[in-house]
């Protein structure tokens, strides 16, 4: 067992296995087990630090190596086969809102849709225009999100996204 503190000096424990991790169960938090294939690959190949007061969901402390890679080329560097990562459903998502101004992508990993990676792609750039700076790869930085079946969920139900085809991204 493993314990991870993160910076607001809140801890939560991990159990792993080799098919499977345990986490979550300190400071009332939910404990679950976790056994997605997808998902651990990307959590044993990244050091993550649990969001503060969100039981399955986490940030990546390699920021600086995955901040430059989109969503499917963090799956690709993990090895995740690229039919794989072809076949998984991906969804993008524009706010309107001022205080959610990030556009994000959304990636299942699973048909359920039960645990997943939720980017969210930040532009450096003062005009902020997300369609052209990703078509020139400029000033495009992404910061992932790995999610558990409850961090999942309740953050898409937070943030009022439901994954539907009129949001799903054609390969």
């Amino acid at each position: 067992m493993s314990v991870d503190e993160n910076d607001s000096n809140e801890t939560t424990s991990t159990t792993t296995t080799s098919t499977a991790i345990t986490i979550g169960g300190d400071k009332g938090h939910v404990v679950e087990q976790v056994d997605d294939a997808i998902f651990l690959k990307i959590y044993h190949a990244y050091r993550w630090k649990m969001i503060p007061n969100c039981t399955g969901r986490y940030t990546c402390r390699d920021h600086k190596i995955v901040s430059k890679l989109t969503p499917c080329e963090v799956l690709a560097s993990v090895g995740t086969a690229i039919h794989i990562v072809d076949a998984l459903e991906k969804y993008e998502y524009a706010f309107q809102e001022e205080r959610r101004k990030d556009p994000i992508i959304v990636i299942p990993f699973t048909e359920e849709k039960e645990t997943g990676l939720i980017t969210y792609i930040k532009c450096e750039s003062e005009a902020g225009n997300v369609e052209e700076e990703l078509a020139h790869d400029d000033g495009i930085k992404y910061v992932h999100t790995l999610n558990s079946s409850s961090g999942f969920q309740r953050k898409l139900e937070a943030i009022n996204v439901k994954l539907t085809d009129d949001h799903r991204l054609q390969d």
